[in-house]
């Protein structure tokens, strides 16, 4: 499909969609919505469709619309690695970040484990792309910490990961290698050695399948 076709038909078609009366018809429309960020160049078409995202983010309506959010977060891990640069720094990312913190914050386990379920996903995602300093420092970490609060109650296999993370990205900073990119760091890549990665990975892999895993997990906490 041609990025006239979407800027002329598709995008619109969307976009009218969100203003309807139904939120369920307006959650089914961001995976949509992702894909054209993933996909297209047209800056003022991808300006439109992060208008878009950015009031499903931040418009009060939506604020406890616990659907809206794993849609989002899902879609964000899934189009984010592929998704024009300064779109995932300057938007993904610190929404991320937000969405992560809003969850320190849920009363209700089972939302706050599916939440902190997705997150995980999008920043193990994420976790191989060149990410700034100062996105790093800002955005990044502070959402992992985020997200590992939430783990050391729910899910500590998942906490294990994620101090891990933490742990690399922090030495990372402190420790520049200087064959990466200046001023950029890679998590994926600043793993020590092929067998500490493909643990890490493996490991990682298994968490993100299990779903019955985190059941019973979920089961012991209550």
């Amino acid at each position: 499909m041609s990025e006239a076709l979407i800027d002329k038909r598709v995008a619109p078609a969307l976009i009218t969609l969100c203003s309807g009366p139904e939120f369920s018809v307006r959650i089914s429309t961001i995976p949509a919505f992702g894909t054209i960020m993933e996909t297209v160049t047209q800056k003022e078409l991808l300006e439109r469709v992060k208008m878009q995202l950015a009031s499903f983010l931040e418009d009060p309506q939506y604020q406890d619309q616990h659907s809206l959010h794993m849609e989002i977060i899902k879609t964000f891990g899934r189009v984010g690695p592929n998704a024009e640069p300064r779109f995932r720094d300057e938007f993904v990312l610190p929404h991320l970040h937000k969405l992560a913190l809003g969850n320190n914050m849920q009363m209700a386990d089972t939302k706050r484990l599916d939440i902190a379920t997705q997150l995980f996903e999008a920043y193990s995602a994420l976790s191989c792309c060149f990410i700034s300093e100062e996105l790093m420092v800002n955005h990044f970490l502070p959402g992992l910490k985020c997200l590992r609060t939430d783990m050391e109650h729910l899910s500590p296999e998942h906490e294990v990961i994620l101090s891990s993370m933490i742990k690399e990205c922090e030495q990372k900073l402190e420790n520049k290698n200087i064959q990466e990119p200046q001023g950029s760091v890679s998590i994926a890549a600043s793993l020590v050695g092929e067998d500490a990665k493909t643990k890490f990975l493996n490991k990682m892999g298994q968490l993100t399948t299990s779903g019955a895993m985190l059941a019973n997990v979920f089961q012991r906490k209550k």
